[in-house]
């Protein structure tokens, strides 16, 4: 791991794959991730792409401000990062709250952005999806110890927590190994997320896009990602079958597949 000050902000980041694998692709972390949350797609990714990844700021390995931040700050930390990396155009690749850090930097730096995938993502904030985050808010700050339980059931399709416990007990231990300020940092990124509202300003995307989301995904429901699909010309839509929010745990095969081929066409 490595990191850099930019734009005044301790940025935790890595590059795997080697400079001539191919073109350079970006994952960027849903709220409650890490670098290390992708290793899925990057074990299999890397072989072909040159990936890099880095932890937003509030995230567990970059700098927490104490002065609230918004989405467009995340966006100007990526065009800080591509800069301090010497990187021209990449893909980008990201879920949920990354996804919609991805919308923002696409429609705000289009020479920059080869192509655009979303998983799980949303561009507004519904009513339900509001009280949904705004209680995990409440956990970080009040009940760390709980707010992983607490976010299963928005998080992860029934049928996939009943085959695989061992994956929840999993993610139980690593959000309690984390350090106090990491759920600090959680409580602001959450509260940056709820001011989300860019579906106005999705025509401005003109890169290729790639929207996928779970069947059941009960957090950002497929109505969000039509809506995404409606506002962007160049975009094409996928559900994946029996598969909630976390669909780069779920079904990362799918997702590979799916952005291999994206990427493919799009390089």
């Amino acid at each position: 791991m490595n990191e850099e000050r930019l734009n005044g902000i301790r940025i935790g980041y890595e590059v795997l794959g080697d400079e001539c694998a191919g073109d350079p692709v970006v994952f960027l972390n849903g709220v409650m991730m890490t670098t290390r949350s992708w290793v899925l797609q990057t074990a299999v990714m890397r072989k072909t792409f040159r990936c890099v990844l880095h932890d937003f700021r509030g995230q567990l390995l970059s700098g927490k401000p104490d002065r609230p931040w918004t989405l467009e700050d995340h966006a100007g930390d990526l065009l800080a990062l591509l800069d301090h990396l010497e990187i021209e155009r990449c893909h980008l690749v990201g879920t949920s709250y990354g996804g919609e850090v991805g919308m923002i930097f696409a429609f705000s730096h289009p020479d920059r952005v080869m192509s655009l995938s979303l998983i799980s993502s949303v561009s507004e904030v519904g009513e339900e999806l509001d009280r949904v985050v705004a209680e995990w808010g409440r956990a970080a700050l009040e009940a760390p110890d709980d707010l992983y339980r607490i976010s299963v059931p928005s998080n992860f399709s029934p049928q996939f927590v009943a085959d695989h416990p061992e994956v929840i007990e999993q993610g139980e231990a690593r959000l309690r190994a984390c350090p106090p300020d990491f759920f600090t940092g959680l409580a602001g990124l959450i509260k940056t997320f709820r001011w989300l509202d860019v579906t106005a300003e999705l025509h401005r995307i003109r890169c290729p896009t790639l929207v996928m989301v779970g069947e059941e995904d009960l957090l950002k429901p497929p109505p969000y990602s039509r809506l995404i699909v409606e506002r962007i010309s160049d975009s094409e839509l996928r559900i994946v079958p029996e598969a909630g929010h976390a669909l780069i745990i779920e079904k990362p095969d799918e997702v590979n597949a799916a952005i291999s081929e994206f990427l493919a066409k799009h390089g």
